[in-house]
């Protein structure tokens, strides 16, 4: 067993980090609030912590000076874990896991197929037990530095003692806003690097946001009438983290319903031209920068779209029931995955705004369309329809062109655009997964097929065929193998009859 030293303690503030070691081993690093144990050595009701949010910000109790823990992996309030980074299920990230606690102990779950772990042994639900190793942050000597360290035992024969760290990579956590600033209720445009002017909103005034008591349902028609991007970005994020934090807590948020709300028939836009699809200008084969910035551009243009869709979905079908003979409304899991999905496309639109900026453009120097809107509306009346179209179709058609995108990006010698397409890659693996997940449990509520439904929504609300070449090791991973969409069309547009010779 080799003992690793990671980084000095006061060194680590995230949440999560990604260990990169010499004998090709990932890991992930967990920096979770400490437990906080009852006084009889059990933990009541109410010291119980119930959850924890994507960002590993757990509504836990942490230890005091006066606590008795003497754990190795302890320390000023925080405990340390570390597992191996690929789900041993389907190698599935594990730094994207979803953190909650359960008898007194962290439990991660996949993101792609929610298979769940013990941080501190390995073990499931399921049967199958993840590798986890000993994480120690005592000092070596009196008055040294405290260092972070891992035991490790590494698969490969004889390299315990000479495996090494090659680097500590943090995962990104947080928006970024406007000129790298963090998210405040001030936000405004940039202005145009190019003539100095402001962009639309540039007065807008503070983001406003609701009370304590808003559901659900009125977050997401607030954040869907809001036009200002970057006070979308700001409220969508905020919404994420009070219902996480809430979430098994007396002061739940309440889910509510549509008939108190207004949702608009295409949400605003500050700032952009919107045009059809073919009046958008071609992004080129990324040789240049002007085409790197088109394609940029028309992505971030998806994103911002996305964010409405995934908060649409929430709202719109609040009180959607299965079809049976017992109907079942959604389970909160369903918000809470939507709400997570959200709040992905505001960190992705924030990400790819950024990039725009660091080029020389900014989002709105272009046209841009409103395609995926149109889809969402085509599947207002049906929650199956609506998940086949946008999350395993046209999600999906995003996990089969950006490898071929990233590459572009890479031969031109991009770095930081590839890192930030590659995070946006990986999450979206998790959004198709999602929609998998949600309509396979509608099918199983109401004794259906889902591919076979998948494929009839697509055939009645698709215009034209799937085509190839699709992912496949993407959209498996996702959840969806070729039966789903393999020789499968969509309606044909009508063709009105050749005129009489």
């Amino acid at each position: 067993m080799a003992r690793i030293p990671l980084a000095p303690l006061s060194d680590l503030t995230q949440a999560r980090y990604v260990i990169h070691l010499s004998d090709g081993k990932r890991l992930v690093l967990f920096r979770l609030p400490t437990i906080e144990p009852a006084k009889n050595g059990t933990q009541t009701q109410n010291e119980t912590p119930t959850s924890a949010n994507a960002n590993g910000n757990a509504n836990a109790k942490t230890h005091t000076n006066t606590k008795p823990s003497k754990a190795r992996n302890d320390a000023n309030g925080w405990s340390y874990y570390a597992m191996e980074a690929e789900c041993p299920h389907a190698g599935g990230p594990m730094q994207d896991s979803a953190i909650d606690i359960e008898d007194s102990a962290y439990v991660v779950s996949c993101p792609w197929h929610a298979y769940d772990f013990n941080v501190e042994t390995g073990e499931s639900s399921v049967g199958i037990k993840a590798c986890t190793f000993p994480v120690d942050v005592t000092a070596e000597g009196e008055g040294e530095t405290r260092m972070v360290a891992v035991e490790y035992v590494s698969e490969r024969e004889g390299w315990d003692e000479g495996v090494g760290l090659v680097k500590l990579e943090a995962v990104s956590e947080t928006m970024k806003l406007k000129k790298g600033s963090t998210i405040s209720t001030t936000a405004k445009t940039n202005p145009n690097p190019k003539t100095g002017e402001m962009g639309v909103g540039e007065d807008d005034g503070p983001v406003r946001y609701l009370d304590d008591n808003a559901t659900v349902c009125e977050w997401c028609a607030h954040i869907l009438n809001t036009s200002h991007p970057e006070h979308k970005i700001e409220l969508t994020a905020h919404l994420f983290k009070i219902f996480t934090e809430r979430e098994g807590t007396t002061s739940a948020m309440v889910i509510g319903d549509r008939s108190s709300v207004t949702l608009p028939d295409l949400p605003p836009r500050d700032g952009v031209k919107d045009v059809t699809r073919g009046a958008v200008p071609k992004p080129g084969r990324g040789g240049t920068q002007k085409s790197r910035i088109n394609m940029l551009h028309a992505l971030a243009n998806i994103e911002q779209w996305a964010i409405d869709l995934a908060v649409d979905i929430c709202v719109r079908f609040a009180q959607f029931q299965t079809t049976e003979t017992q109907p079942q409304g959604l389970p909160r899991a369903f918000f809470h995955d939507w709400l997570k999905v959200a709040n992905d496309e505001a960190k992705h639109f924030s990400l790819l705004r950024t990039r725009l900026e660091e080029l020389g453009s900014y989002f709105g120097a272009l046209p841009v369309h409103h395609g995926l809107w149109e889809a969402a509306t085509s599947t207002a009346h049906d929650l199956r329809a609506r998940i086949s179209i946008i999350a395993l179709v046209h999600e999906a058609r995003g996990l089969d062109v950006n490898p071929v995108t990233i590459d572009k990006f890479r031969k031109a010698g991009d770095g930081e655009s590839v890192d930030t397409l590659e995070i946006i890659h990986n999450d979206e693996i998790t959004h198709v997964t999602t929609g998998h997940r949600w309509l396979t449990w509608i099918c199983g509520q109401e004794d259906t097929d889902p591919v076979q439904v998948f494929r009839g929504n697509v055939q009645k609300y698709y215009r034209g065929p799937l085509r190839e070449p699709f992912n496949e090791e993407a959209r498996l991973q996702a959840g969806l193998d070729r039966s789903y969409y393999e020789d499968l069309v969509g309606y044909q547009p009508y063709q009105s009859a050749p005129a009489p010779a």
